[in-house]
């Protein structure tokens, strides 16, 4: 096999195609006869299987005199043209971009945005060559990207790897805030002017930013750049990069002030990642292996640590105020105690399952989210290393121990090296309880409520507030589609997940409202699973149902 040192060329165009869809061109060299192109499994951030080889059409390959060669699919993302060895090939397919998320693709005439993992092939045996990428977008379009740039709409990265993980976002109306920290540069590009912002957003931005950055000593990039995808409709999503995040926040019109704190706190969730996960990596991921699964049950480590401390530093630096981070709290804890997978599945093993259902809710009551138990799992740690060394140790402290220790050799962390790490930093006194918080089934109510009573936080045990979660055992959307059931609910043995409410006593369900019932004995259901209509009598009791912890942060509270 011979060895090319030329770079993998890649070019897009987006104009006199069909709606909403790409062209992209790869030209290489070829080192072996018959080569491969292939496009990734999955992406860092989003640790699933994806489909992206459903977006494209029109394979097509050429030599250099212009020949035509045969294309033939060999496995579900990947294609193999028949060349010779030392051919210029211009390999060429259509990509369809209509998926507007923090981890999509979206081509139209005012907005071009790309994950280039999503829609780039690479060259098989040839990804550690250098990249140059081509733009070819309107003149009038602005791009914000933290690609290298080589010359106008002209860009080079090191190896496909690289250049997978540098996210584009390009059109007319383009705007850009910036601020620097340490002299670093952070840029925040977005699809709205600034007038949908609060005036304060660039301070705000930059004290969490100073936080983080502070802690950890130095910031492991040049420059950041957050990308702001602000849509017209609901929506929350977020994909940390090398030196960069997606944000896709909705509707528009919220994030002035309703959304604001959200905007804020999944910033601070993803420039924490610039750091936790891009860089400081179990090793079961160091390098990316983007064209398989890579398991690993340390997503506590990744995304736990992750969204405990983003919305901590945003609490820490009085972005918001205390009353604010009570509240976030609270939300955490009503996803963690409403989370009856908790008595299922390790959160270990819902890292490692992540690969098997991806981020869906699944059947009911299987698994739990490393975000929700994670960040849970993650406050008892932080509590666990203050109570050991009598506050002069914290969690951060720990991350950065393994920031410097990724500095030093570049290794990947260990299930194994983060326990004998979190019990050097608490002198083994959590032994027993760490492995139960790992690999153990439970809400961990208990450690929870010593972990509070050290903090000084007050905490209250309430039942939801919805008549039916309350009472009953079952919490229903606002169609009244039942959407979980307390495993401790006397109708656990009837009603299931998916099952839609049709009538309550003598109104259909949309009309009923619980104020319309005085303290009864009971209330009479008419339910169907999609197959069967059935009828319930509901006995209320003195037990109630979805029962949380909800915490208060005092003026004596030592959390933050």
């Amino acid at each position: 096999m011979q060895k090319s040192t030329k770079s993998i060329e890649y070019q897009i165009h987006t104009t006199n195609l069909p709606a909403n869809f790409i062209q992209v061109t790869i030209s290489f060299e070829t080192i072996k006869k018959n080569p491969i192109l292939k496009i990734p499994s999955w992406r860092p951030g989003r640790y699933m299987l994806q489909n992206y080889a459903a977006n494209i059409r029109d394979c097509r390959a050429q030599n250099q005199n212009g020949t035509f060669l045969p294309v033939t699919k060999t496995d579900r993302n990947s294609w193999q043209v028949q060349a010779e060895t030392g051919m210029t090939i211009t390999f060429s397919y259509l990509y369809y971009c209509r998926q507007l998320d923090a981890g999509g693709c979206w081509s139209d005439p005012d907005l071009f945005y790309i994950n280039p993992i999503a829609c780039l092939m690479a060259v098989d045996e040839q990804e550690t060559l250098s990249c140059i990428l081509q733009l070819n977008l309107p003149s009038s379009f602005i791009i914000g990207t933290g690609m290298p740039k080589e010359s106008s709409n002209l860009y080079v990265t090191g190896s496909f790897l690289a250049l997978s993980d540098f996210p584009i976002v390009a059109s007319p109306t383009l705007t850009t805030l910036s601020y620097t920290v340490q002299d670093i540069p952070f840029y925040i590009h977005s699809t709205v002017d600034a007038s949908h912002f609060p005036s304060t957003m660039v301070d705000d931005f930059k004290l969490f930013t100073v936080a983080q950055i502070n802690d950890f000593g130095t910031f492991p990039e040049k420059e950041y750049h957050f990308q702001l995808l602000i849509v017209p409709y609901q929506h929350y999503h977020g994909v940390e990069h090398r030196n960069s995040t997606v944000i896709c926040l909705g509707p528009a019109s919220d994030v002035k002030e309703k959304l604001y704190p959200e905007l804020i706190g999944i910033c601070s969730h993803e420039l924490y990642h610039t750091w936790n996960i891009c860089k400081i990596r179990p090793s079961e991921m160091l390098p990316y292996n983007l064209f398989e699964a890579q398991y690993f049950n340390t997503g506590f480590v990744a995304e736990g640590i992750t969204t405990y401390l983003g919305d901590f530093y945003v609490a820490l630096t009085n972005v918001f105020s205390k009353k604010w981070y009570q509240e976030e709290f609270n939300i955490l804890l009503k996803r963690h105690f409403y989370s009856f997978g908790n008595h299922h599945l390790s959160i270990a093993d819902s890292s490692f399952d992540l690969w098997v259902d991806g981020y869906e809710a699944g059947i009911p009551n299987r698994k739990v989210s490393i975000y929700v138990k994670g960040a849970i799992v993650a406050f008892l740690m932080d509590t666990a290393i203050r109570k050991a060394t009598a506050n002069v140790s914290t969690l951060r402290d720990m991350m950065l121990i393994l920031w410097n220790s990724y500095k030093t050799d570049g290794n990947g962390y260990t299930e194994d090296s983060i326990t004998a790490l979190f019990h050097s930093i608490t002198s083994n006194q959590y032994v027993e309880k760490f492995p139960h918080w790992i690999y153990g089934l439970g809400d961990l109510k208990e450690d929870l409520l010593d972990a509070f009573a050290h903090l000084q936080m007050p905490v209250d045990e309430v039942s939801h507030s919805n008549f039916f979660a309350r009472h009953f055992g079952f919490l229903c959307d606002t169609s009244f589609t039942i959407q979980s059931v307390d495993p401790d609910s006397p109708y656990i043995h009837l009603l299931g997940k998916g099952d839609k409410i049709l009538r309550i006593n003598d109104l259909p369900a949309t009309e009923f409202s619980a104020e319309q019932i005085h303290e009864p004995a009971s209330v009479f259901i008419a339910y169907t699973n999609g197959i069967h209509i059935k009828e319930i009598d509901l006995n209320i009791s003195d037990v109630l149902y979805f029962k949380t912890l909800q915490i208060e942060l005092t003026e004596d509270s030592k959390l933050v």
